[in-house]
């Protein structure tokens, strides 16, 4: 499945991705999950990029996430986030911010 997702993203490349965290589940859902209203969007007219940061922010590498990574294999758009940019919000105070809300408190984040 997700090389075809891969397959269609490059077939029928978009130009433009918005996810909107209205609401967002984390856990195991659906029914398990836990529901919450982020207040965050992400928007790109790279969509990878837009899935990459999507998949960060609920804790996943972009190379954990499959199709992601085989989208960007095929040089479908951006992979990298330290070649991102983010206004105007940083990509670790959406994170925070993320969390925040998920979790009902502030997570440190520690950088190597």
């Amino acid at each position: 499945m997700h090389s075809f997702i891969a397959a269609m993203a490059k077939r029928f490349p978009a130009q433009l991705a918005i996810t909107v965290g209205h609401p967002t589940m984390i856990g195991i859902g659906p029914i398990g999950g836990h529901t919450f209203e982020t207040g965050l969007v992400i928007a790109s007219t790279d969509p990878i990029a837009a899935d990459v940061v999507g998949a960060h922010l609920l804790g996943f590498t972009a190379g954990g996430v499959h199709h992601i990574w085989e989208a960007a294999r095929l040089g479908l758009g951006e992979f990298d986030t330290d070649r991102m940019k983010f206004p105007p919000m940083s990509l670790d105070a959406a994170f925070a911010a993320f969390t925040r809300t998920a979790y009902g408190h502030s997570l440190s984040l520690e950088h190597a």
